[in-house]
């Protein structure tokens, strides 16, 4: 699974004119993760015109990452061939279309190919902007840039499915389910042609001794990955079914629904990302390996949280602890990145964070929302909450994972320096 490295990703002291990379690729994710999480908070008005069932519409969430994991493993030898800002824009480029495209689809099975291809430029960005902002950071300070980064993330995932759920109940007079996706599709034009402008750290020779499968089949990548692809999974299903649970099971008015998850994603996403990002670069300093363990302790904390949340009865109590959930679950976008760039040397940047991408997608990601639709259809009728219940499955992820990185650390701490 190895490739060349990419030249133009090396870390150097120099970096090239143009725009600076972190805030044009905080903005640019915030539209990655907008344009994604949209369908999601659009589950009802596409269930009810299209007359799907919830396995169908998982599997709109399904087509999208699978080819996101599948195509992002080409990220690195693109970017070797042309460079990152071609590399980006491009990316950018095709999933705006996409979404275009997913706004105009006469039925399902043409749905389904657009959300699939919305995945093949998103798969082009995540690795070589990952591995952009490794290089650009000083040492310590890349879980800091990686935390910032991430913010996008959580604000543009969470905005995503808010503004879905706007489109299914307040603004559903006056805007439907296409012409959401029509208005999620415009911005990522805009910023295409902006990255085409963005410094790039300048490159510099590095020759590693080892083979990249070296490092990609070393204990601590391994257990990282597996790691990566238990909270991906726990991550996807909350993400993909949140907005529905919300509506369904809890009985949230539209309106009070997309407020609240819009506070959740500005107070504890991206302030769990921040968190995250900052703590790992304080634990580094003391010991090694301070990305990872931040990683593992706070998904060890979030889940009894988590479980209690998904059955407590009082509503307060049910949002208040989903809100601390979020929180713990969200630390874990601050530092991954910071921890998968410590497992090799720089030349192989690009090709570590392709391939966690591409397993952690592919087995966490990608499954996750058809798993969950299909367990909760399976649950109907047996149990009071089947949404709720099959999103238990989510929690035992996430504690499977916490320990795991944890563990990650420890292997890290053992193992000689890491040639870099």
């Amino acid at each position: 699974m190895s490739v060349a490295p990419a030249p133009s990703l090396i870390a150097a002291p120099a970096r090239r004119r143009g725009l600076a990379p972190l805030p044009l690729l905080t903005a640019i994710n915030f539209v990655n993760y907008f344009d994604r999480q949209i369908m999601y908070g659009l589950f009802p008005l596409v269930k009810d015109d299209l007359h799907l069932s919830d396995a169908q519409l998982g599997a709109l969430g399904f087509g999208n990452l699978l080819v996101f994991a599948l195509s992002s493993i080409l990220s690195g030898p693109a970017t070797r061939r042309f460079g990152p800002r071609a590399v980006i824009a491009a990316g950018v480029t095709v999933w705006s279309l996409a979404t275009l495209g997913s706004a105009l689809a006469p039925g399902y099975a043409f749905l389904l190919v657009m959300r699939a291809l919305v995945g093949v430029g998103e798969g082009a960005f995540g690795p070589s902007a990952n591995a952009l902002l490794c290089a650009d950071a000083p040492p310590g300070q890349r879980g800091r840039a990686m935390g910032i980064y991430n913010v996008g993330m959580a604000l543009g995932g969470a905005g995503g499915g808010a503004f879905g759920i706007l489109a299914s109940g307040a603004l559903a007079p006056f805007i439907t389910w296409r012409g959401s996706l029509l208005i999620a599709g415009v911005p990522g034009f805009l910023l295409a042609l902006a990255s085409v402008r963005m410094a790039v750290p300048a490159a510099l020779p590095d020759e590693p001794r080892l083979p990249a499968r070296r490092y990609l089949l070393s204990p601590v990548y391994v257990v990282c990955v597996v790691g990566g692809l238990l909270a991906n999974f726990g991550a996807g299903a909350l993400i993909s079914w949140m907005p529905t649970l919300l509506l369904r099971e809890r009985h949230l008015a539209p309106s009070l629904a997309s407020a609240y998850l819009g506070l959740v994603a500005i107070v504890c996403g991206a302030g769990g990302v921040l968190a995250g990002g900052y703590a790992g670069d304080a634990l580094s300093r003391r010991v090694r390996a301070g990305h990872a363990l931040v990683v593992g302790v706070s998904f060890i904390l979030s889940v009894p949280v988590g479980l209690i949340a998904l059955f407590v009865p009082a509503q307060f109590a049910f949002l208040a602890l989903t809100a601390v959930a979020a929180f713990l679950f969200s630390v874990y976008n601050g530092p991954i990145a910071a921890a998968v760039d410590e497992m090799g040397p720089r030349a192989y940047a690009t090709t570590l964070q392709a391939n966690f991408l591409l397993i952690v997608t592919l087995g966490g990601n990608a499954p996750a929302a058809l798993a969950v639709g299909r367990a909760s259809d399976l649950l109907r009728g047996h149990v009071a909450a089947p949404l709720a219940t099959a999103l238990v499955g989510a929690m035992l992820a996430f504690l499977v994972s916490g320990v795991l990185f944890v563990v990650t650390a420890s292997l890290q701490r053992r193992a000689p320096h890491l040639e870099r």
